[in-house]
């Protein structure tokens, strides 16, 4: 801290973090007489002026000391406010206290009060301890020992003894204390320092500083370091902190398959297990990872360098000659659909190609609709045959080899002998749509989902070399314990309009009123416009041949390009003009396509995709590639290709995990925005503006219509008229 003050006589008192204390003490005597009585007057308080003084380190308190018999400038006293000095015990610790009249801390005479004292010390009963006391501009100092405290008057009353033509230097003084002995030398003890005063209107002024530091005997080791894991215990005895020392390869030190080495006090963790090259045939073994060993010793070195658990596999007789791993089909596929009609047979592939040595154990789980727990249906086949079902079944092939496991999922829909939706004989048209989740994840328009780090605002998807550029901004908060998209940002030409939370349209900063069931607006935007609507709880933006927009109103929203790609299209093409998150989260010199601040809350710690965890929420998190109102949509060709841009619930999925990881359960909020992203953001793949839709009634997951429309309204700023009539 920094003190000093000016000559007019007010005095202040600056440092961190500490309370200022001030106070006027009465105090002093005329040269030749014996000083007046010491009082304390609490009930004024001198002014503060703020002067930097350049020296001190240590906090320092100043409490000023006025001779009675000297009138202080009127003007410099503020009106009367109750005060009370703390008692000297409460002193803070490290801090000194600096008794003084303003004229005797004048800026040209240097600054008293800084006092170099232990702030605690430690010692064992019976050692010799030394306080060293330090301070500058003193010409004595001496000691108050425990029980004893800091009596003011007597000190003032020293400190005006002496007389002001003592040469001032700096005070340095180490105080020996012999033989400590608990319960009579620990405790308080405090260093007085007396200045040099001066004099005024033949007065003089004497201050004096006092500091403390406490003194505990204690030993710090005592009942630390105890059992047979430590060899000893160093005690630290300027702060009172331990430090135990270990034994040299004490029970623990290292892994269960490492070989702990002494090297004279130190040790080390090694995975050296000196085994012999090549022992007798009758040591090789195969493990029940399918992995051969010239002997069990290699096998646990193994295990210690590389972390993977192995045991002896006693099943195989001949570990030379038949420790052979499993081959696998290399063209099969984790997940296929299959689309045929009703009673017909389908052969299923488990992905094995042959059973390998030990054989794989096969297992076929079926089920039918989904959700529904699967039942074992067969064991030990390669291939299973199925019959198709009047709904949608689920076969799965779970293989078991050397601790190793791999599914394939079969998907079997039924067809009938017309489409369903009739206006869509010829197969689907794609669409290039990508989804924002809670969470920070992006289903990009390639269908690749990642957790990114997002702060503020981020482009999410644009095209500046169109024939009217356009833009779409995410700008993104915290809620319910994580990210979460809180406004959607539209610019189209000129014109520019937000989605908000709360379903809140701004348009030129104004809310835009809106309501459910109504025609759309346009919002016009010079040789087109882009028509606005609020459906199926969406606030939904469409704007012709350049992209459409939808905004869940709380957490979660999607871009989709326009026109579609057609029906032939099988790979997705990024124009020149064409970047942000939906595209790629590489994005030059602003990390993950950031727009605006980029420090302070709005700073990027991590650019670029956050690896995925993994959690144990795999039945909650579990959503499949096409959603059952799509498939209704699906022409009769079973051969149809579905591109991998095209598969939907990858982002859904990623969701759900990264929001498992982060917190022990998803929020209602959280479950129903995923839900719901999910299923629009699959229609938004294949079907066209008119019939992409949400159910909101069959989303099992999402509370009440009422009680959804009222949380996201309470956590935003709705227009004045709510956008809708039901639950208004």
């Amino acid at each position: 801290a920094l003190v000093s003050t000016q000559s007019t006589g007010n005095s202040f008192c600056t440092m961190n973090f500490l309370l200022c204390l001030s106070a006027v003490i009465l105090l002093g005597r005329v040269s030749g007489e014996s000083p007046p009585e010491f009082t304390i007057v609490p009930e004024r308080i001198i002014e503060p002026e703020f002067t930097i003084g350049p020296d001190i380190i240590e906090p320092v308190y100043i409490i000023d000391i006025i001779d009675p018999r000297f009138t202080v400038d009127p003007e410099i006293i503020i009106d009367p406010i109750p005060y009370t000095l703390p008692p000297r015990l409460d002193m803070p610790s490290g801090a000194s206290f600096l008794f003084s009249a303003p004229e005797s801390h004048h800026a040209d005479k240097g600054v008293y009060g800084s006092i170099q004292f232990p702030e605690k010390k430690w010692a064992k009963p019976g050692d010799t301890v030394g306080l060293k006391c330090n301070s500058d501009n003193g010409y004595t100092n001496y000691l108050i020992s425990p029980p004893s405290e800091p009596d003011l008057a007597k000190i003032a009353a020293d400190a005006a003894s002496y007389t002001n033509t003592e040469k001032e230097t700096t005070v340095k003084t180490e105080f020996i204390i012999e033989d400590v002995q608990k319960g009579k030398d620990d405790g308080y003890y405090y260093c007085v320092v007396i200045h040099n005063g001066i004099t005024h209107d033949d007065h003089v002024i004497d201050p004096f500083s006092i500091a403390r530091a406490l003194l505990i005997i204690a030993d710090p080791c005592e009942g630390q370091c105890v059992g047979d894991r430590y060899a000893g215990c160093e005690a630290n005895y300027d702060d009172g902190s331990f430090k135990c020392k270990d034994k040299p390869c004490y029970e623990g030190r290292c892994g269960e398959y490492e070989i702990c080495v002494v090297e004279g006090d130190s040790d080390r963790c090694s995975c050296e297990y000196d085994c012999p090259l090549r022992p007798d045939p009758s040591s090789y073994i195969c493990t029940d990872t399918c992995e051969f060993f010239f002997s069990e010793c290699l096998m646990k070195e193994q295990i210690c360098k590389d972390g993977i658990e192995r045991a002896v596999d006693p099943n195989v007789v001949d570990p030379l000659g038949s420790c052979l791993s499993p081959t696998y089909t290399e063209a099969t596929e984790d997940y296929m659909t299959h689309k045929v009609k009703p009673g017909v047979e389908v052969l299923l592939d488990s992905g094995v190609k042959v059973l390998g040595s030990p054989p794989a154990n096969i297992i076929w789980l079926g089920s039918v609709g989904i959700g529904d727990a699967p039942t074992m249906v067969a064991e030990g086949e390669l291939e299973y045959v199925a019959v198709a079902e009047s709904s949608t079944t689920f076969y799965t092939a779970a293989v078991f080899q050397c601790k190793k496991e791999w599914v394939v999922m079969h998907e079997i829909q039924p067809v009938g002998d017309t489409p369903v939706n009739p206006e869509l004989p010829d197969g689907l048209d794609k669409f290039a749509s990508c989804s924002i989740l809670p969470g920070g994840v992006v289903d990009n328009f390639y269908s690749v989902a990642h957790q990114l780090d997002l702060a503020c605002t981020h482009v999410l998807a644009s095209n500046v070399f169109s024939n009217v550029p356009w833009f779409v901004y995410g700008t993104f908060d915290e809620m319910d314990q994580d990210l979460a998209l809180s406004a959607m940002t539209i610019y189209v030409g000129a014109t520019i309009f937000e989605f908000q939370r709360g379903w809140v349209i701004n348009l030129d900063g104004r809310k835009y009123p809106i309501m459910e069931g109504e025609d759309p607006v346009n919002f016009e935007y010079g040789t087109g416009s882009c028509s606005v609507e609020f459906k199926d709880n969406h606030l939904h933006a469409l704007c012709e041949d350049l992209f459409e927009v939808y905004y869940d109103g709380i957490m979660a929203g999607h871009v989709r390009l326009l026109p579609s790609l057609g029906k032939g299209v099988t790979e997705l093409q990024q124009d020149a003009g064409s970047f942000g998150l939906c595209w790629s989260s590489e994005s030059g010199s602003r990390a993950n396509w950031q727009v605006g601040g980029t420090q302070g809350a709005c700073k990027v710690e991590n650019p670029g995709p956050i690896e995925d965890c993994s959690v144990e929420k795999e039945e909650e998190c579990e959503f499949f590639y096409l959603t059952p109102k799509v498939v209704a949509y699906f022409p009769l060709d079973i051969g149809i290709e579905i591109p991998s841009f095209s598969d939907c619930g990858v982002g859904a999925g990623v969701a759900c995990h990264e929001l498992s990881c982060a917190q022990e359960d998803l929020t209602p909020m959280q479950k129903c925005s995923i839900q719901q992203a999910y299923h629009l953001g699959c229609d938004l793949k294949f079907l066209d503006s008119e019939v992409v839709s949400v159910d909101y009634k069959k989303i099992e997951e999402c509370p009440e219509l009422c009680e959804w429309r009222e949380q996201v309204v309470k956590r935003g700023c709705p227009q004045s008229k709510l956008p809708y009539t039901t639950c208004a």
